[in-house]
């Protein structure tokens, strides 16, 4: 009787972990895209204004923000200052490879990807609207990422909680 019940436990435990973990990963991807635009628009203003070199413009971008986005950043940065040759698309493709916990979908990598490409390859007037396409387009990203997230949040806890007890009345 108490193995049943232990093992029952620890089925319906696992399946609302499992369902949690889900609906964690869809709540993260909006606050890193929106992490992305602040970073992004700080860069903007570095690029602008400051007139400093790619990868202390790029570290410094990052100022109050921390996780995953924040590691981004300074991977590139410091992927471009070891590598005088290395390209900024290249350092970003490098950055976005290297760090797991990056919960980006590929419509934010192709926007990097092609931000990335045009980095450091024009002038200041260019980048700046480069920049101001890159914002638009993740604005869009991010208004997507939170729509899926408030029909996906709740579908992934439930589903992990009641599809474990399913299991559990079907073993029992």
């Amino acid at each position: 009787m108490w193995l049943k019940f232990i093992g029952s436990l620890m089925i319906v435990t696992a399946g609302a972990s499992i369902g949690f973990s889900l609906a964690a990963r869809y709540m993260e991807r909006p606050r890193q895209i929106r992490q992305l635009i602040s970073c992004l628009s700080a860069l903007k203003s570095h690029i602008n204004y400051v007139a400093i070199p790619l990868p202390d413009a790029l570290a410094q971008c990052t100022g109050g923000i921390t996780g995953p986005v924040a590691e981004l950043f300074h991977a590139m940065s410091d992927l471009l200052a070891s590598d005088g040759a290395l390209t900024p698309h290249s350092a970003m493709t490098q950055a976005l490879n290297s760090i797991d916990a990056l919960v980006l979908n590929r419509p934010e990598r192709e926007v990097l990807s092609v931000f990335s490409a045009n980095l450091g390859g024009m002038n200041r007037e260019e980048q700046h609207k480069s920049l101001e396409l890159v914002h638009v387009q993740l604005s869009r990203i991010q208004y997507d990422a939170e729509r899926l997230c408030e029909q996906n949040v709740k579908m992934y806890r439930y589903l992990g909680v009641c599809g474990s007890l399913a299991v559990v009345i079907v073993l029992l």
